[in-house]
């Protein structure tokens, strides 16, 4: 395949990054609703706790990464990639003063949530499916096609909502800046976690079965991650009834 056509292909998934730029990350109702500030702190923490259960359950998604590799130079840059987000995601020493699901669970807990609601988070089916899709699609598919799902379905995406979204948490939930620290962990990502996905993708993604592949994970990321964002919201405001799990 002439270079040309990769560029495009590539060049295709920024324009469509771009325009799923254009809609808040965390879902447009709740970022309308803490910009607002119309949820009670009850509906913020059931919020969190969704929030909580879908960042904790990413890094079994990284785990199939690591099986979903070989020895060749392009699986080692893959491996290396994930090794540096599971340093932000599991320890201490990333981005952010704790593993980012601690963080995550910290504002859930910030909120008012127990040591059993964290356990057994009430999450929104949504959330559920949108967990099970992207740990499935990191069990079956080449380490770097998940890869570029999460990377440059999440990780991409510019941080212009997110200053007025924490601004909002502080002055209208009085959340102090600990308890938002996994929001200030996320800010400038796309730098660090994207950018290299892209790169990556621009090697490899060679032959069309490869670029459909890529193109198909990346969009139905997107589709099933929102879903889960607004699943998310209407749990927490109890239009929805959810559905328990069980982490421990």
């Amino acid at each position: 395949m002439q270079t040309q056509a990769v560029d495009t292909f590539v060049q295709d998934l920024r324009v469509y990054i771009k325009k799923e730029d254009e809609k808040p990350l965390l879902g447009p109702s709740f970022y309308k609703s803490v910009i607002d500030g119309t949820l009670s702190r009850e509906q913020l923490k059931k919020w969190a706790l969704n929030l909580f259960y879908v960042t904790g359950q990413h890094i079994r998604a990284f785990g199939g990464i690591f099986m979903n590799t070989g020895l060749s130079p392009m699986d080692q840059r893959i491996r290396r990639h994930i090794v540096e987000n599971l340093i932000d995601e599991e320890t201490v020493m990333g981005r952010g003063d704790d593993a980012h699901w601690m963080l995550s669970m910290r504002l859930a807990k910030a909120l008012g949530a127990t040591d059993d609601e964290v356990l057994h988070p009430v999450v929104s089916k949504e959330a559920v499916a949108y967990v099970d899709w992207v740990i499935e699609l990191g069990r079956k598919e080449y380490g770097l096609v998940t890869l570029a799902a999460m990377s440059i379905g999440g990780e991409t995406r510019s941080d212009s909502s997110m200053k007025g979204f924490v601004k909002a948490l502080k002055e209208k939930y009085h959340l102090s800046r600990e308890a938002l620290e996994f929001f200030y962990a996320h800010m400038g990502e796309a730098e660090a976690h994207g950018e290299p996905v892209f790169e990556m993708v621009h090697e490899y993604a060679t032959t069309s079965e490869r670029q459909q592949k890529i193109r198909e994970s990346i969009k139905i990321w997107c589709e099933k991650f929102a879903a889960a964002q607004e699943g998310g919201y209407r749990t927490a405001l109890g239009l929805d009834q959810g559905t328990q799990v069980h982490l421990a």
